[in-house]
């Protein structure tokens, strides 16, 4: 009886080591596959903020013609409305 029972019990632990690396193998392809997915994840962020800079460069850009057509604009545009305003009290009496 004694016998019978170690070698139930060695059985069942041989099943249950079977089950375990059964499941341990299931988990190691889900954390493969969860690592694959984080690394598509990181490329793709990585893409992401390559274009993000490229577009910031390009505002920047932007932004600095439009600072030197503003400086070159608004002194015209000052004394267009200068000389108008002259013009409207000064010039013609009505």
């Amino acid at each position: 009886m004694n016998q019978e029972r170690i070698e139930d019990l060695l059985r069942e632990a041989n099943t249950l080591t079977s089950e375990s690396l059964t499941i341990q193998r299931e988990a190691l392809a889900m954390q493969k596959e969860a690592l694959a997915a984080q690394r598509e994840i990181v490329a793709q962020t990585k893409a992401n903020l390559e274009l993000a800079r490229g577009v910031n460069e390009g505002a920047a850009l932007l932004q600095k013609r439009a600072r030197v057509v503003l400086a070159l604009v608004l002194p015209v545009i000052v004394v267009l409305i200068g000389y108008l305003t002259w013009l409207l009290l000064f010039r013609f009496k009505f």
